[in-house]
């Protein structure tokens, strides 16, 4: 019957033991510029994803329904007047609501026209 080793044995050299059958773990080197375009890739799809929203929240706004009579001043276009008097609402929808109200074919319009605009109540119109 064989006796365990000792530590004296060990020490000495009797005891053998099997080598290490694995390398050393091995550490991978961090990859900055996968990270980076990550993080610049994640705040680009925040950005517009967000001016998305923006741009669907505004076309959701109603066209006014109360409105003015104002004269087109030169060099002014229909969607000019639509910002104007109704900023919080989608200009095109505005313009479309303009042009209904005066029987207009197109959105060229001359200079000193009169027209009824939708009017946003509670907001100042921008001057011109």
């Amino acid at each position: 019957m064989r006796r365990p080793p000792t530590r004296a044995r060990v020490v000495a050299g009797y005891a053998r033991t099997a080598p290490a059958t694995c390398a050393p773990g091995r550490r991978d080197a961090v990859r900055w510029p996968l990270l980076v375009a990550l993080a610049v890739g994640s705040a680009l799809l925040v950005v517009v994803l967000g001016l998305f929203a923006g741009r669907m929240a505004q076309a959701d706004a109603p066209v006014p329904e109360q409105t003015t009579l104002v004269s087109v001043g030169a060099g002014e276009t229909l969607a000019d007047l639509a910002a104007r008097y109704a900023p919080a609402s989608d200009t095109a929808t505005v313009v479309d609501r303009i042009r209904s109200l005066n029987d207009l074919e197109s959105s060229a319009v001359p200079a000193g026209l009169p027209l009824a605009v939708p009017y946003q109540p509670g907001l100042a119109p921008a001057s011109p």
